[in-house]
């Protein structure tokens, strides 16, 4: 078992496809409203799995590719960069470069993250009854004994949520009546309680690594909409249709508002989201309980489909096809052996009229060389 090249391309291509699989069929309403939200969060955590483990074992199939593949790794293992008075090879220079940037990444994100405590915790404490009596009785329905501070601010227009271990629920300056304050608390204390706030905080860990990959950042956002929309199914099971009605009028009041008066907070959860296309969608969500409908087979197939690809991925691995010189020279002759020259000037490699291999240079000057 090894880090390699070879397998950590093979890592990138398998889980881009794998990413861009569940985009487009998420993208499909069909799907979107019968896939459980644990059947995706468990398919992003396979893939998760699969970018944090880019090893290749020793039970690999090698598979070799005869085109463009040599040239890249030529390229990158060969061809040198001189910073004064040193040489790197490419290669060299974007490792250095994607952990230098990761790390520096990182660092923000834990500064952006203390940032946000920080502004949080500065906010006026809320010191009314109503709030405290509204956040009580929601939280009363969970039985664990998890204390959450509350903070009120005119910087911000919509309640969001915000850290892992000592919670903080900010309340834009805004009068809420009884019933609105028990929706938001329904609302943003499902989301604490499902550990959302963990599986935001693991995707940015993600977006540090793979910060070049804008695949990451689709399904960053993809996966926002997904735990948004298992928020309000969750609210939606235990509501009246009156009850809907009334929670989706608190959604649009605080969208309302948020269109004069953003801030954005790292790593928070938002009540409400401003894009009208997602209130839509949010509005069809509360009104229509087909999202939150079982459908165990399809489930059941999609996760092992992504369970098999992932697994499948370890099982092969593409590297570049080679031939040594010293093999080389020994077995091919100017008597069965021609090269022809490329546009790219690399060559291709005959051998009895049959083509061997692409280099990039010519191992013995006795065999001819054609043009195209």
């Amino acid at each position: 078992m090894q880090i390699t090249l070879s397998s950590v391309v093979n890592t990138i291509l398998c889980t881009s496809l794998m990413f861009v699989f569940i985009i487009i069929t998420l993208k499909y309403r069909f799907f979107f409203k019968r896939l459980s939200f644990y059947t995706i969060i468990l398919c992003f955590l396979l893939i998760a799995i699969r970018l944090f483990f880019p090893y290749e074992f020793y039970f690999v199939k090698e598979i070799p590719v005869r085109k463009v593949m040599p040239q890249l790794y030529e390229f990158l293992y060969h061809f040198e960069l001189t910073f004064g008075n040193f040489n790197v090879s490419v290669l060299k220079f974007l490792s250095i470069s994607w952990i230098a940037v990761s790390i520096v990444l990182l660092i923000k994100l834990m500064l952006d993250y203390h940032k946000t405590r920080y502004m949080l915790l500065k906010m006026r404490s809320v010191n009314d009854s109503d709030i405290i009596a509204a956040l009580n009785e929601v939280n009363s329905k969970y039985n664990k004994k998890v204390s959450f501070t509350l903070v009120s601010s005119s910087i911000i227009s919509t309640p969001l949520l915000f850290g892992i271990r000592k919670p903080i629920i900010a309340l834009p300056q805004v009068f809420l009546t009884h019933k609105e304050l028990c929706y938001i608390f329904e609302h943003e204390l499902c989301h604490y309680y499902k550990k959302h706030l963990h599986i935001k905080l693991f995707c940015e860990f993600i977006t540090v690594i793979y910060f070049w990959n804008p695949l990451i950042f689709m399904i960053k956002k993809l996966l926002n909409k997904v735990l948004e929309f298992y928020v309000d199914a969750k609210v939606n099971e235990n509501l009246t249709e009156n009850e809907k009605i009334e929670y989706l009028e608190c959604i649009l009041k605080i969208a309302k508002m948020k269109q004069t008066n953003q801030q954005s907070l790292f790593c928070t959860v938002p009540f409400s989201i401003i894009s009208s296309p997602r209130l839509l969608e949010r509005g069809n969500i509360l009104l229509n309980n087909s999202r939150h409908r079982n459908f165990p087979l399809i489930n059941r197939l999609f996760l092992l489909s992504a369970l098999v690809l992932t697994i499948f991925s370890y099982s092969f691995i593409c590297e570049p096809y080679y031939i040594s010189e010293e093999y080389a020279e020994n077995t091919f002759n100017k008597d069965n052996a021609y090269f022809v020259l490329n546009a790219e000037n690399t060559y291709d490699l005959y051998v009895d009229s049959v083509y061997v291999s692409t280099v990039t240079k010519v191992f013995d000057p006795k065999i001819p060389i054609k043009e195209e």
